[in-house]
């Protein structure tokens, strides 16, 4: 609190023990630290309390019993309060200091708050375009401090996707960036494959569904992928069933995909279609999807034999 209010918010204050606290009634004591805050001319009585066992109203009627052990000015301390409790504490004209974010003392004519950001949620798995920006860097970005213009080019995507998936990567701890010049850069804290054993538990499947297409319906451009694409780099048999990766964005801009069901057809003439989250043809080698991306999209796989396989493909690969 006094690192807020004297370097932060420019005032002279002293904090010491309250003598006086051991008089209180337990009620009063319990969940709470008093303190003497002695600014320039005056003192006040500091409340240090938790939200979660606050009660306005109570507290409304306890300072009438506070201010017989304390006849001048109270002011309750919390570590963190929401914008609702916040209101209502200004509403009713009671005096508070959440450090680092607002002190409000009407009484003296002081109310100083600063900008607040919302709180950030705890990331625990990574988006799509985050994803695909990490697995570019996994797989090519073997140098330190890359230009955010040119990752954006490299996958494909806006400079605001970008900006976006590198704040992800950097809140996990994954990436570092600064500002030099006009300049944004990008660097990743490990490479190659100790950057995606780092990453692995925040990493996603890339695949969001599987359908079922007929062969004249499919574009050849599209990458090979699945266990097609597994088979290259293991031991693993081909499957019967050729596979093929494809984006969302890609996938919906078409409307004529001639749909088949292998459970109600006698022909061969058809490939598995994988609609993938983000778009795999920047990520790609050649004519397969990349190692990484395809390692992620048997995650839940339960064939012992496949899982064997990804292990395969992961040790060999030339990180």
């Amino acid at each position: 609190m006094l690192h807020y209010l004297n370097d932060v918010l420019g005032f002279n204050v002293v904090e010491t023990p309250w003598p006086d606290e051991k008089l209180l009634p337990i009620y009063l004591r319990n969940g709470r630290k008093y303190t003497i805050a002695t600014f320039d001319h005056f003192q006040v009585l500091v409340i240090y309390i938790e939200p979660s066992i606050f009660n306005l109203a109570a507290y409304q009627k306890q300072k009438n019993n506070l201010h017989k052990y304390w006849n001048g000015e109270i002011i309750l301390c919390f570590e963190k309060i929401t914008s609702y409790q916040r209101k209502a504490l200004i509403e009713q004209r009671v005096p508070f200091i959440v450090p680092m974010s607002q002190f409000f003392f009407p009484g003296y004519g002081i109310a100083c708050q600063e900008r607040i950001a919302p709180d950030k949620k705890e990331i625990t798995k990574l988006s799509a375009k985050a994803q695909q920006l990490l697995i570019y860097l996994i797989l090519y970005g073997q140098k330190l401090n890359i230009n955010k213009k040119e990752l954006a080019q490299k996958i494909n995507v806006s400079a605001m996707s970008i900006t976006r998936a590198v704040q992800e990567l950097e809140s996990v701890g994954l990436v570092t960036s600064e500002k030099v010049g006009r300049s944004s850069l990008v660097s990743p804290r490990y490479l190659g494959q100790e950057l995606f054993n780092k990453a692995k538990t925040y990493m996603i499947d890339p695949v969001s569904e599987r359908v079922f297409i007929r062969k004249k319906a499919i574009d050849d451009q599209l990458l090979i992928s699945g266990e097609s694409a597994l088979s290259k780099v293991s031991m693993l048999s081909a499957p019967y069933v050729l596979c093929k990766a494809i984006s969302k964005q890609e996938f919906r801009q078409r409307d004529n995909w001639d749909f088949v069901d292998p459970a109600w057809t006698s022909e061969a003439e058809y490939i598995e279609l994988e609609i993938w989250k983000y778009d795999p043809a920047p990520l790609s080698i050649e004519k397969y999807v990349d190692i990484v991306s395809l390692a992620l999209s048997f995650s839940d796989h339960d064939d012992e034999r496949v899982q064997m396989a990804v292990e395969e493909m992961l040790e060999e690969y030339k990180w």
